[in-house]
């Protein structure tokens, strides 16, 4: 595993917080996965959305599912991969995204939503799911194979 990963970026546009960060992956690697966001920087009582794969590059021929980490313990990371293993004090909270091979998508996460999860999909459907109120977050593209395309930036966006 070889992925290189950014800290997360904070900053406010139009007063709203955007944190952003590049996770860069190689060929072996079966995950491309984030850093965990700054400690308690999302609001826990409102709506955010994560945009995966801002730039639309080709990450691999095969569908990459995107789920949400949720962290609670100040060391929580996730190491490894297929599948990542979580260091300490966080767990999968949210199947937010159904393939990001070639496209951006995003989902909207909601901590007061109560329905069914709806994942996002490549045909078009905007997901809604609650990945529950964590101090930390982890967005993890999720291979099913190896990842096909080499030294490839995976650009993530959490907008609140």
């Amino acid at each position: 595993m070889a992925m290189t990963q950014t800290a997360w970026v904070a900053e406010t546009v139009n007063g709203r917080l955007v944190l952003s960060c590049n996770v860069t992956h190689e060929a072996a690697d079966l995950d491309n996965y984030t850093l965990k966001t700054p400690a308690n920087t999302i609001d826990p009582n409102r709506s955010w959305t994560v945009f995966v794969n801002v730039l639309g590059v080709t990450l691999d021929g095969s569908a990459i599912a995107v789920d949400i980490w949720g962290g609670y313990a100040d060391d929580f990371a996730l190491a490894s991969d297929n599948p990542p293993t979580v260091t300490s004090g966080g767990e999968v909270v949210a199947a937010a995204i159904d393939d990001v091979k070639s496209t951006m998508i995003s989902v909207t996460v909601d901590p007061n939503y109560t329905g069914t999860a709806v994942p996002s999909t490549l045909a078009g459907v905007r997901g809604i799911v609650n990945a529950g109120v964590f101090p930390y977050y982890v967005i993890n593209c999720d291979g099913t194979s190896t990842l096909a395309e080499t030294d490839k930036v995976c650009h993530y966006v959490i907008v609140q």
